[in-house]
């Protein structure tokens, strides 16, 4: 992969493939507090994952993107990882993340052993796939020149703040289903076990 400041690569002026992606998907609780975020931060003048108008989009940890998948990786993907859904992950804040200037406002969240392994699996069975180091993350606005950052940082806690948390946001997220996001065709494939998992909310 070229770094920053090295020559474009072959190419690189032709139309790019929108990237595929498998998507770990949040409980309605988790699903409706990060569209809340993302809501306060449009409120505050910050763009925000709100203005996302797709109808198939929705809060979700990327387990892994590139090419289109084979169904080696569908599979693998499917036991390996939904079948041993739902999970919960502990939050570990807020981080930014990318070049500054043009940062990613992210709630990092903290991935079990079993689940860092799987990714690592299917990154082995993947070829083109994004090898960089996986970061689980919510993503909650993009691109934010420093300015924005701060505005968006005072709005979020000022949201804490109304709903009185102590400590301050949520300490857990629960992923409940794992899914395909084929750009090619415009649709999402489930992978399991969504529906079962969010009814297992005593699990």
């Amino acid at each position: 992969m070229p770094s920053a400041g090295s020559p474009s690569p072959p190419g690189l002026g032709a139309p790019r493939r929108r990237a595929h992606a498998l998507e770990l998907v949040l409980d309605e609780a988790g699903d409706l507090d990060v569209r809340q975020r993302w809501a306060r931060l449009e409120d505050a003048g910050v763009p925000s994952l709100a203005r996302h108008a797709g109808v198939t989009h929705r809060p979700h940890v990327t387990l892994l993107s590139g090419p289109r998948p084979s169904g080696e990786v569908l599979d693998m993907a499917g036991e390996g990882v939904a079948q041993r859904l739902p999970v919960s992950l502990d939050v570990a804040g807020l981080g930014l993340l990318g070049a500054p200037g043009r940062s990613t406002l992210a709630e990092l969240v903290g991935a079990p052993g079993w689940l860092r392994a799987a990714q690592e699996e299917l990154l082995g069975l993947w070829p083109g796939a994004d090898p960089r180091p996986w970061v689980p993350h919510l993503t909650l606005a993009r691109r934010l020149p420093p300015a924005s950052v701060a505005v968006a940082l005072e709005a979020l806690e000022a949201l804490e703040a109304l709903h009185d948390s102590t400590p301050p946001g949520p300490t857990q997220r629960r992923l409940v289903g794992l899914r395909w996001w084929d750009p090619d065709q415009g649709l999402v494939v489930p992978l399991g076990p969504a529906p079962g998992a969010q009814s297992a909310s005593s699990q």
